[in-house]
């Protein structure tokens, strides 16, 4: 008969999981900060008749181009910390979170753009 493995432990993996998470937060939260200025300032050269898209941003549309970062961010963190519990559930390492994670991330930059030029 065989015996069953047990389940691997994973608490250094977690410990390298939150590590590069909150490094790669950290990344996040500064890029975010440093974009808010250009991006709230993309609309600025506009003018009556210019054809840009960034130009036809209503209002709305506007603040959520100044928070597509942000919303970036949360989404990838979220992503990543869900797919890396759903990772150890199939007895593999949660750093597999990170990659889907960031992949989320910039997954969301055309929807947050789309997004604004829908609002």
């Amino acid at each position: 008969m065989s015996e069953q493995q047990p389940a691997p432990d994973h608490a250094k993996h977690w410990m390298w999981f939150a590590g590069i998470l909150l490094a790669l937060g950290v990344v996040g939260v500064v890029a975010s900060v440093v974009l808010m200025l250009p991006l709230a300032m993309a609309t600025d050269a506009c003018y009556e008749g210019i054809p840009d898209e960034v130009c036809q941003l209503s209002a709305r549309g506007q603040n959520v181009l100044v928070f597509i970062p942000w919303v970036c961010l949360i989404v990838g963190t979220a992503v990543a910390v869900a797919s890396a519990g759903v990772a150890v559930r199939f007895h593999r390492t949660p750093l597999l979170g990170l990659p889907l994670g960031i992949a989320a991330y910039l997954a969301m930059i055309p929807v947050g753009y789309g997004i604004a030029l829908q609002a």
